[in-house]
C-alpha cells in the first residue's frame, strides 16, 4: 500500500487547523479538494480518521495515530532537504571513512581536527580496517565514503591518489647505544638489537603488514635478518615496549611525536619509503562533503604546525575533479 504524499499533507492540515476550510486555504486548495483527499485516505486505510463536531474537525483515535505517522514524515522530508541544502554549503553532513592502522591512528586524527575547525557541522566516522583489501572492498561497495591505506596497487573502479611520502625511522629508548650514533643506521647495526616486529600473522588475518613487508624487505636485501623479540599488532603497543626497554623497532615517521620522553629516533640508511594513498571510486555520484575532505587532506593545509614534518609524494599525481560541485552520474 503506498499512500499519497497530497492526501497526508491535506489530512496533516485539516487535523492541525480543525478545519477544512482553514486547510484548504493554508494549502492554497479548494475545500472540497481537501475534503475529497482526506476521505481518500480514510478509504485506503479503511478506518475514520476525522469526524466533524459543529464547525470544528477533530481526530479518531486511528486519526491521532496517523497523524504522528504523517508528521513524522513531513518532519523527515524536511530534514532530507535541509541536509541536501546544508550538503552544498556545508553546514553539516557525515563523512565515513575507513583506513589502515597507521592512518586511522596518527594521521586521520589530525586532518579530522583540521577539517572540523573549518567545518564543525560535518561528523566524522573512522573505521580502523583490519587489511587493505577491506578498505578497498568498503569503498566499492559505498559501505564508506573514502579510505586511506598504503597501497597503490590500482584496482578496477576506485582511484588511490598518493597524497603523503612516508620514510620509515628506527626508534629505540632514550639511553639505547643508537640514539647517540650519528650516521645512519643499517639493518647490519639492528640485526643484534632485539627487534620488535609490527603485527603477528593471527591479528593481521595470516598476512603481514605492509609496513613489515617493507622493513622485511630491507633486512633481506642487505642479506641480514632481523633478532626477533616481540610481535604486535599495534603501533601504540610497539612504542610502549620500545619504552620499556623490550627491543627496538622501525615505524612511519608519522607514528612518533618527536617530543616523546621515552623514545629516541634514529634515521635508517637507505630507508624503506612508502605514499599514502586517499581511495575513492572513479565514476558516479559524490557529495561536496566527500570532495571537499579529500581536497583538503591533499592541500596538507592541516600539516603545517605539525612537528612530524608531514610531506606529499615527490611526484604527486592529483587528478583534476573538475568543478567545485558534487560529482554527477
Amino acid at each position: 500500500m503506498k499512500l499519497s504524499s497530497q492526501a497526508l499533507l491535506c489530512f496533516l492540515a485539516v487535523a492541525e487547523q480543525q478545519s477544512y476550510t482553514k486547510a484548504a486555504a493554508s494549502l492554497l486548495l479548494s475545500q472540497p479538494g481537501v475534503h475529497q483527499h482526506v476521505r481518500k485516505l480514510e478509504v485506503q486505510l479503511k478506518t475514520r480518521l476525522v469526524e466533524q463536531h459543529g464547525k470544528r474537525v477533530v481526530l479518531t483515535d486511528h486519526g491521532r495515530v496517523v497523524y504522528q505517522f504523517a508528521k513524522r514524515m513531513q518532519e523527515e522530508e524536511g530534514d532530507l532537504i535541509r541536509y541536501l541544502a546544508d550538503d552544498v554549503t556545508l553546514g553539516q553532513g557525515q563523512l565515513r571513512l575507513a583506513a589502515g592502522t597507521t592512518a586511522a591512528e596518527f594521521i586521520i586524527p589530525t586532518i579530522a581536527v583540521g577539517f572540523q575547525r573549518l567545518y564543525p557541522g560535518i561528523e566524522v566516522r573512522v573505521r580502523v580496517a583490519g587489511t587493505n583489501d577491506e578498505v578497498d572492498d568498503g569503498i566499492a561497495d559505498r559501505s564508506f565514503d573514502l579510505g586511506m591505506h598504503s597501497d597503490g596497487i590500482a584496482r578496477p573502479g576506485l582511484d588511490k591518489l598518493p597524497f603523503l611520502s612516508d620514510t620509515l625511522i628506527g626508534i629505540c629508548p632514550r639511553d639505547h647505544r643508537l640514539a647517540a650514533l650519528r650516521r645512519a643506521v643499517t639493518p647490519v647495526d639492528l640485526a643484534r638489537e632485539p627487534f620488535i616486529h609490527f603485527g603477528p600473522h593471527e591479528v593481521m588475518h595470516t598476512r603481514i603488514a605492509p609496513i613489515q613487508s617493507l622493513v622485511n624487505d630491507w633486512f633481506t636485501e642487505a642479506g641480514v635478518s632481523s633478532l626477533s623479540s616481540l610481535h604486535l599488532g599495534s603501533l601504540e603497543g610497539i612504542k610502549r615496549a620500545v619504552r620499556q626497554g623490550a627491543g627496538v623497532a622501525v615505524v612511519s615517521r608519522y607514528s612518533v611525536d618527536p617530543d616523546d620522553p621515552g623514545i629516541a629516533t634514529f634515521r635508517l640508511a637507505s630507508g624503506p619509503v612508502r605514499s599514502f594513498y586517499i581511495v575513492s571510486r572513479d565514476h558516479g555520484w559524490e557529495s561536496n562533503v566527500v570532495r571537499t575532505f579529500r581536497e583538503f587532506a591533499v592541500s596538507l593545509d592541516w600539516a603545517k604546525d605539525d612537528p612530524r614534518g608531514f610531506a606529499p609524494p615527490e611526484t604527486p599525481k592529483i587528478r583534476d575533479r573538475g568543478a567545485a560541485s558534487a560529482r554527477t552520474v
